[in-house]
């Protein structure tokens, strides 16, 4: 009998936990991955922008792809390939060239596939494919402080620890690495499958830190030393999220998983941005992408599929960095910016900008300031 009430009383304590976890989960902020056909003009949420040239013509060097932009200690970091050259470059606040921090081909410390940058110290922390190196601000190699094949491309420190986010199934959100420590060993899936997962990691203000993962429905916050729940993902049952789709793959061939995935019409994040005012997001519906704008104060949302730059009549695309003083940086390459055809006739400020770059053949970053 004493058994039989010892049971009854562990399902009710199981009961009423799993209720508990539900109403907190119920309880976070939604961002809502809603479709949107609406073409917006950016006067609906920009009120100002400008373009930082960046002057590599001047410096002698040549700029590939832009595939990100930090700003780091006032500096704007390039993240950029070129060729079979993929690396960091640093430009002043004027646009000025000031060196290649880490790169494959140049520079005293040559690291394979640099991935993310962060600041360290009074120096920077790379972390590659192969670990997690330190390197001064004028591009001098300093060390390999952690030597491990990483299991993502983002990460952060905090407390002599770098935490890299996976995006590697199986494996829980992050892993943990110290230096003079273990480090755990990951098991890698084939590069098809790895390929498919991809995280973002948000840092702004001094600790803010926001995890966001393909395999989760839910955006964590690190806070004394964990991640804890933030808000909450959703999406309708027409895309539902990779997350929820990934999830549908237990115990598939690999084969079996990319046909499974790639036949069901799914949401999946690209970019998400925040800082203290702000959250904004690009992400795929099935085969349409769509952008949302989110004021935190009031959690409204503003969707959008598409956007006119009727401000000067210039490019829009999609943003790299979401700034401080509320900020979104978009690089855009000189090809871009001289092919662009202004069709607002009522906006042609943009005409300047276009000959300059067509003269100097200089990239820029648009900045635009959110209302």
């Amino acid at each position: 009998m004493k058994q039989y009430v010892y049971f009854i009383l562990f399902l009710f304590v199981f009961f009423i936990s799993c209720n508990r976890n539900q109403v907190i989960n119920n309880d976070l902020p939604v961002i809502l991955l809603d479709n949107s056909n609406d073409i917006l003009p950016i006067s609906s949420f920009i009120e100002d922008l400008d373009y930082l040239e960046l002057k590599v013509t001047e410096a002698g060097i040549e700029l590939g792809d832009i595939l990100d932009v930090k700003v780091l200690n006032g500096d704007y970091i390039i993240y950029q390939r070129r060729a079979n050259e993929i690396g960091f470059l640093r430009f002043n606040q004027s646009g000025d060239f000031l060196n290649t921090v880490v790169s494959n081909k140049r520079g005293s410390g040559k690291i394979k596939n640099p991935l993310d940058i962060i600041i360290y110290n009074k120096d920077y922390a790379v972390l590659a494919e192969d670990g997690i190196y330190i390197v001064a601000k004028d591009g001098e190699y300093k060390t390999k402080l952690i030597a491990a094949q990483m299991p993502g491309s983002k990460f952060f420190q905090s407390n002599n620890k770098f935490y890299v986010l996976n995006e590697v199934p199986d494996n829980g959100l992050y892993t943990i690495y110290a230096q003079h420590e273990k480090t755990e060993k990951i098991t890698f899936p084939e590069d098809r499958l790895r390929e498919m997962g991809k995280s973002n990691l948000i840092e702004y203000g001094k600790n803010d830190i926001r995890l966001i993962s393909s395999y989760s429905d839910t955006i964590f916050s690190f806070e004394k030393n964990e991640f804890t729940p933030e808000s909450r993902i959703e999406s309708s049952e027409e895309y539902p999220s990779f997350a929820k789709v990934w999830r549908n793959t237990k115990g598939k061939e690999t084969l079996e998983t990319l046909k499974y995935i790639h036949n069901t019409h799914h949401t999946k994040i690209k970019t998400y941005l925040e800082n203290d005012s702000y959250i904004f997001l690009t992400y795929w519906l099935g085969s349409y992408q769509t952008s949302a704008l989110i004021k935190k104060d009031t959690w409204t949302t503003l969707y959008f599929s598409q956007a006119v730059n009727n401000l000067d009549g210039g490019i829009w695309n999609t943003p790299s960095y979401l700034s401080d003083n509320n900020n979104l940086l978009i690089p855009i390459t000189a090809y871009k910016v001289s092919g662009h055809i202004i069709s607002d006739k009522r906006h042609r400020e943009f005409e300047k900008v276009q000959l300059h770059i067509a003269a100097s053949g200089n990239p820029v970053i648009m900045r635009c300031s959110l209302k």
